[in-house]
């Protein structure tokens, strides 16, 4: 009889990062078993502080050797992470916090960081990818520094077998640095997303990952080989002699496609027939500025400035921000800084110190019954002008220092465009009077991402300096379909007919006004969307500076002409099925 164990089986999932992995399967167990309760006396208590102390120094070493070893080697998205988890094990809120629970609880250190990371997760229960990650970071420093508390079993990925593709339910981001491509062939897992560390990393190693895959299925059928297709999301258990064969080759084509992708840093972001793609980065943390230039970006087309405080629970200074600003605009040299002014709320919840006086207030912003739909961005700056007033003074003062602009969030109405306007104007004079220097224009422009802007774009366009479509958050609205609700999901997609009529008019608005019209959102890093984008007659794009070479390989790929007709036929459909159908048919054929 046939062991049906060995028959070959096609498991599809989530595609994390491109590429063909084929290999042996290696089970990883995980470690985040729960740590024994251990009781400890009060004159303990100091000794076991300085075991913490002594296991976080331990850590941190290992990070800085990490670190030292990727600036030397490493892609820079690498060395953006380890210094991450610098910050954290030297954040002095954190490391005050465990020692203090230490002291109150009388309890051994495991335990207390159990409780700390569990208060950290209800802290950040957002959808909001930034504290998904900060909360992730927090858990894999913890893991480390747990390692040198209570030795783990967990093997290493630096002692993996050659030709390994590791199955495991979750990864973390210190482990995954470890692993090199001689050794691992392909990451499996049940839960990952495609913006995590853990999928930066992949992608950074050129290692193929699929998440969401049955796990307990897999170990079911104890498979001999693999294959992880990461760039179609399809893993293969058991695979037959013809499907590696086939497989094989497609490896042999993809590694010499990314040899050649990683050499176009330098090229232009320019279509066959020579029109001009502008391709700016998308910012979250100034110390990624770097890396962000390195990967050919023209200059920071959205830098989200309410990551500069909503982990430090306080909003910073005048001078703190100012500061930012200035580092970013100088290092820029005249390279354009978009700055966003603060999007708070929705899901951005603020937490403030106990002590701050509005910190009761805080609390509940982002917990409205629909925050989306609530005191969030310009209306949360509207009710607390003197945030909103810091924050432009800051600005303003940096943009002495290089190509700075004001970008402005949420807006649904003219009125709200014109208040920020004249507050710019007012402070821009006080300035003066000071002495204090600033640039003589300062864009300001439209964040179009609520639809009453979309369809008062023509008005929007007459007054501000510039248009930016955010796409992530204006599909949400037109479709009424949250992009966080898994329930939803299936209906949140930028291929839609109206999304596309929206762009369209908001481009057709701006190029009326002579006004430029820049795209911020993850839909150009699509290759379905983004000639769609350039035949509606987009010619900025502000994207992650991971997707940046992608982009600029679709846009080589592609005549303006062309570009247009694929537009002007998407058009024409009246169901997202169908637009999708289409667009799948013309973009195969053409590759």
């Amino acid at each position: 009889m046939k062991d049906l164990h060995y028959e070959e089986l096609i498991l599809r999932g989530l595609p994390i990062s491109k590429g063909i992995g084929i290999g042996l399967p290696l089970f990883m167990v995980g470690g985040d078993d729960e740590p024994p309760e251990v009781p400890i006396l009060k004159k303990e208590v100091e000794a076991e502080i300085e075991r913490y102390r002594r296991a976080l120094d331990q850590s941190r070493r290992d990070v800085e050797n990490l670190r030292r070893l990727s600036l030397q080697e490493g892609p820079s998205e690498i060395v953006a992470i380890l210094g991450t988890h610098l910050e954290i094990m030297q954040d002095p809120l954190i490391t005050e916090e465990i020692e203090e629970k230490i002291r109150h609880s009388q309890h051994n250190t495991e335990v207390v960081f159990r409780h700390v990371i569990e208060e950290y997760k209800l802290r950040f229960n957002t959808e909001d990818t930034y504290f998904q990650e900060r909360v992730s970071d927090i858990v894999d420093v913890s893991r480390r520094i747990l390692s040198y508390l209570r030795p783990l079993s967990r093997i290493s990925m630096k002692e993996m077998p050659h030709n390994s593709v590791i199955l495991t339910h979750e990864l973390v981001p210190s482990e995954t640095i470890e692993a090199t491509t001689l050794l691992v062939s392909g990451f499996v897992t049940v839960a990952g997303g495609i913006t995590s560390h853990v999928a930066i990393i992949a992608r950074a190693k050129g290692i193929p990952y699929v998440a969401n895959i049955d796990m307990d299925l897999i170990r079911r059928l104890r498979p001999r080989s693999i294959i992880v297709d990461g760039s179609e999301g399809v893993v293969i258990i058991n695979p037959t002699r013809q499907t590696l064969k086939k497989y094989h080759q497609l490896k042999k084509t993809h590694i010499e496609e990314y040899k050649l992708l990683s050499d176009t840093t330098h090229l232009r972001a320019e279509t066959i027939d020579g029109y001009e793609i502008r391709l700016f980065a998308n910012l979250e943390n100034p110390k990624e500025l770097e890396s962000a230039l390195q990967s050919g970006a023209s200059g920071i087309g959205l830098f989200r400035s309410e990551y500069l405080f909503l982990t430090h629970r306080k909003i910073p200074s005048e001078e703190e921000q100012f500061d930012a600003y200035r580092k970013m605009a100088r290092a820029l040299k005249s390279k354009p800084l978009v700055i966003r002014i603060f999007d708070i709320g929705g899901d951005k919840k603020v937490d403030l110190h106990h002590d701050h006086p509005d910190a009761k207030y805080f609390q509940s912003i982002g917990t409205e019954l629909n925050p989306a739909l609530g005191c969030r961005a310009i209306r949360f700056l509207l009710r607390f002008p003197e945030i909103l007033h810091t924050q432009l003074r800051a600005i303003l003062r940096a943009s002495a220092y290089g190509d700075v602009q004001i970008l402005i969030p949420m807006l649904a109405d003219l009125s709200e465009l014109r208040i920020v306007k004249a507050l710019a104007k007012k402070i821009q004079a006080e300035l003066h009077e000071q002495g204090i220097k600033t640039a003589k224009e300062i864009p300001i422009g439209c964040m179009i991402e609520v639809p009453s802007s979309a369809i008062m774009s023509d008005a929007m366009a007459e007054e501000a300096d510039f248009l930016s479509i955010g796409t992530n958050d204006l599909i949400q609205y037109v479709l009424a379909a949250d992009r966080a609700n898994p329930s939803t999901a299936a209906l949140y997609h930028a291929i839609h007919p109206s999304v596309l009529r929206l762009i369209r008019m908001v481009v057709s608005a701006a190029g009326r006004c002579r006004k430029p019209v820049i795209v911020c959102g993850e839909c150009a890093a699509d290759p379905l969307m983004m000639p769609l984008l350039m035949g509606l007659g987009l010619r900025e794009f502000s994207v992650a500076a991971r997707h940046i070479p992608f982009v600029k390989h679709t846009v080589r790929k592609w005549r303006i002409l062309e570009a247009y007709r694929l537009a002007e036929s998407a058009l024409e459909y009246t169901s997202a099925a169908e637009l999708k159908a289409f667009l799948d048919s013309e973009l195969r054929a053409d590759s």
